[in-house]
């Protein structure tokens, strides 16, 4: 690294270690969050990300795993519950009988649209005064974090692997 950069980082080192607070602080409120999420008859934020994933048509169980990053044992379960509550339909498919197709109900489109605008509007209350330009600047970083976040667990994968 060359001297500048080193000086750089030097002079950033107290607004990164403010933003690694902040995120450190965003997650812990989260999992507290996730944690008392749901009510009986709520849908979670796993429920949610399993619709927005069906919301860009039908998924097979293993799809919707991978597409909602949620654990696939986890995901049968789940979707009895859905299909229970009317808001998901699986069937089979016509070409390989082993396949079973997941897509949103009608009225599973409708709890999305209306559990997204409620969050649409509470993240527009809460984060509306931020100009476009600061909202795309903290998305880079949010998404600059996730990668390096997602860097350092493959590294610690590859070295257990070896």
């Amino acid at each position: 690294m060359s001297a500048a950069a080193q000086g750089a980082r030097a002079d950033q080192a107290e607004p990164l270690d403010g933003l690694r607070d902040a995120i450190a602080q965003m997650f812990a409120a989260e999992r507290r969050l996730r944690s008392r999420e749901s009510a009986p008859g709520e849908l979670t934020h796993a429920h949610i990300r399993s619709l927005r994933a069906l919301s860009e048509g039908p998924l097979t169980a293993g799809q919707l795993a991978r597409s909602a990053e949620l654990n696939p044992a986890s995901v049968t379960a789940m979707l009895d519950h859905l299909e229970e509550a009317g808001i998901v339909e699986r069937t089979r498919s016509t070409t390989d009988r082993r396949v079973c197709n997941v897509a949103l109900t009608d009225s599973g489109r409708k709890l999305l649209s209306d559990k997204t605008e409620r969050w649409r509007a509470m993240w527009a209350d809460r984060l509306g005064a931020y100009s476009e330009a600061e909202l795309e600047v903290a998305e880079r970083i949010a998404r600059d974090v996730a990668e390096m976040l997602d860097a350092i667990t493959a590294q610690r994968q590859k070295a257990a692997a070896a």
